[in-house]
Formats: C-alpha cells, structure tokens, sequence
C-alpha cells in the first residue's frame, strides 16, 4: 500500500488534474457564440494548429526519457494526448471541420507515440519483432491517407492509439516505480493487442466501404471456427471462450457498418452463419467440454445450439416480414451474443455439472422466449458516458492482459459474467418502444 502513495500524489492527482482543467476551460470558453467566435478568430485555437504543435512533442518526451527525468517525461506526454482531445472539441463546438485535419490529427498522434515505443522498443521494454509490426501497419495506413477518400481515423484507430496510450502508462508506472505487482506483466499482451488494432485500422481503410460489414463477419467467422479447433484440439476451453469474446466485439459493429456504409446482397445471411458459429457451435462445444459427465455436456450444449440457431433464424424471417431494413432497438427474446456471454462464462467459473446446466437451459429459454432485450450497441452503450466507457475498457483491456500472461482468467470471467448477469435482468428496467 506504501507503494500506491507515490503513484497517486506524483502522477495520478497531475494527470486529473490536467485533465480536469482541460475540460474545464473547454466546456467553460465553449458556451455561447460569442465565445465560439472569438475562438473562430485565433488562428493558434484551431484545431488543426493544436496538432500540428504535436508532432515535435513526441520526440520531446524521448529526449526527457533519456536524459533521466522519466516522471517528467511522461507527465509532458500526457498533457500533449490531453490536446487531443482539446482539438476535437473545438473542432465540433466551432464547426472547424477540415479535410486536412482529418489527416494530420491522425498524423500527429502517430508523431506522438511512435517515438516513445521506438525508443522503449531499443532499450528493451518492448519486443522489437511487435514494435515492428504495429510500426509497419501504422505507416502504411497513414501513407493510405493520400489516395483514400474517407482519411478520418475510423473506430478500431482510436481504439489503437487509446490502447497504446494505456501501454505507454503501464510502462512508465513501472519504469519509475520499479517492479510493481501485475503491472510489468501485461506490456508485451498490451503490445499485441495495440499490434492487431494498427492492422486492422490499416485493413478497414483500403478495402471499400459496403465490404467493411462482411469484413466483420468474416473475423466473427474466424474467431468462431478457431473456437471450435481449440476446443476439439484438448486445448484450454477459455482461449475458445476469449475467441468468442472477440467475435462479441466485432458483431457490436457489422450491423452498424451495414446501415452506414451499405453491405452485399448476401450480407445478412453470412453474418448469421457467423453468429452460429461463435455464439452457437463454438460456445456450445464449450459448454459440452466443461461438464464432468461429457454425456450431460452434450445434451445441453445440443438444446442450446438448438435455441441460438432457432433464435437466429426467427429473428431473419420476423424482421422480413415485418419489412425491417436496417437494425433494430430491441430484441424479442435474449440476443445469441448474450447468451454466449452467459453460458460460457458460467460453465468455466461455476463448479457443479447441475448448476452450470441450469444456468445454460434457463438461458436457451430466454433466448427463444418473447422477453424484450434492448439492443446493447443501439440503446445501452450511448446511455454510458464516454468517461465511463473508456475507464471500463482500458481496465478490461488491462486485466485481459494480465490474464494471458498469468494464464489466470478468474477476474477477466467473473466481470464478464456479471454482465451479463445483468443484462439478463435488463428488462426488468427496459420499456420497449418496439418489438422486433
């Protein structure tokens, strides 16, 4: 505990209040259209100034590093992502949206972290074959900017330079303060998953926009079928799981990328197919897996594969008929990427081949029930302020990493599983506009 003192007065109180002050002044001076005005009339508060002052900043921080003032360093570092969010801000609040801008905002975050992770990459805090990697992708999909039309930063970006953000914390805490308990752990699964984000935000910029829906689906497919060979292969039925957890994310956007950039004609049906095969098959073989009696395993794991490609099926036949074209904001009956959530994680963390099975029936029942269920991506994840949303996922994130370089899951289940425990009990607060 003697340890946490430091950490919380010389760079968690710092970094609030940095942060603090930011959005302060910008929600303060931000307020009426004189203010906006006048912030119109500066050159130096536009946005693209604000990163264009970024880009020696990141070298800036290398060379505090070296010279032995790491504290420093990072504390200078953080202030200057802080203003990544400052000129986004004043680019919406003063409509100072430019097509330059939606290349070199992107540009100066790259200017900004990528010097930082060479260095700790030469001196030995990174693995130089990731660094590599993540550098390769990142260049690429930077130097796409000048012959691509849509240059804005698209989602699995942000999530990249957010994670990378993250890494850069755990290594700094850990670079001043010594060796701190789970911290030194999660660098290199840090850097991996920063590694799959660059490339899959270099991916989704050079392929065309009605193929980013299938493109989703297909990673869904993947993970599903990897699932499926990980489990039938003896290996530990968590990885299937984590697979599975991963195609969760990646169906949280194809519909929405469906709606917002159109798909192909066969769309629809290839992401059912892909949610069979994650939340169904590859779920379903580990719950059979996790039972003792492998007998018992088989029988609930075939009624719940049973109720996710009813589900799945039902759901395409009532929205066609219903002329639905585009998503929906509630569900009749618990959606299929739930239901994984709460089988899977049930039959890893609860002992008992009676209990888990129950909790898997009860779950397949709810699935084909009529039971309305708000849609997570369209109408709970907006009500969560984005403040909240990203503490979660940078904890998460965190704590996954922690779990794969343990090769201790216990914490990473136990949050999953409690929620969806209460999504489970969410309609017991939801009132549906709608049925679908």
């Amino acid at each position: 505990m003697t340890s946490l003192i430091p950490i919380l007065l010389e760079i968690a109180l710092p970094v609030l209040l940095m942060l603090s002050a930011e959005r302060f002044a910008v929600t303060r001076f931000l307020r009426t259209p004189s203010q906006i005005a006048w912030v119109r009339r500066h050159p130096w508060l536009h946005p693209n100034s604000i990163s264009r002052a970024r880009y020696p900043m990141g070298f800036v921080s290398v060379l505090l590093l070296y010279l032995g003032f790491p504290r420093t360093s990072f504390l200078f570092f953080t202030f200057w992502m802080i203003t990544d969010i400052t000129d986004g801000d004043i680019a919406r609040k003063c409509d100072l949206y430019t097509e330059e801008g939606e290349t070199i905002d992107p540009l100066s975050d790259k200017l900004m972290y990528i010097p930082m992770l060479a260095y700790l990459a030469w001196i030995g805090w990174l693995d130089p074959l990731l660094f590599g990697l993540f550098l390769a992708f990142d260049v690429i999909g930077q130097a796409s900017r000048s012959f691509i039309k849509i240059k804005a930063a698209n989602l699995f970006g942000k999530a990249k330079t957010f994670l990378v953000v993250v890494l850069l914390i755990v290594v700094g805490l850990t670079w001043i303060y010594g060796p701190l308990p789970l911290l030194g752990r999660a660098i290199q699964p840090l850097l991996g998953m920063c590694v799959f984000l660059s490339f899959c935000s270099t991916a989704f910029k050079l392929i065309p926009n009605y193929w980013y829906a299938n493109i989703l689906s297909l990673m869904n497919l993947v993970c599903g079928l990897a699932g499926c060979w990980v489990v039938l292969t003896g290996r530990p039925t968590v990885y299937a799981l984590g697979l599975v957890f991963l195609g969760q994310f990646l169906d949280l956007f194809d519909g929405r990328a469906a709606e917002r950039w159109g798909s192909t004609p066969k769309g629809e049906v290839f992401d059912d197919v892909a949610d069979g095969t994650s939340f169904g098959l590859t779920t379903g073989l580990v719950v059979a897996a996790s039972f003792v009696h492998l007998w018992a395993g088989v029988v609930v794991a075939g009624v719940y594969v049973a109720a996710v490609v009813y589900r799945l099926v039902r759901f395409v036949i009532e929205k066609r008929k219903a002329g639905i074209a585009g998503g929906v904001f509630t569900f009749s009956g618990m959606p299929s990427p739930a239901g994984a959530l709460l089988a899977g994680t049930s039959v890893l963390l609860i002992p008992g081949d009676m209990i888990r099975g129950a909790i898997v029936i009860v779950t397949s029942l709810l699935m084909v029930s009529r039971v309305p269920y708000p849609h997570f991506g369209r109408v709970i994840l907006p009500r969560i302020p984005k403040v909240v949303k990203v503490l979660a996922l940078g904890s998460f994130l965190f704590l996954l990493a922690l779990g794969v370089r343990r090769d201790q899951y216990a914490v990473p289940l136990l949050i999953t599983f409690t929620a969806g425990l209460v999504y489970l009990a969410s309609p017991l607060f939801w009132k549906s506009p709608e049925k679908s």
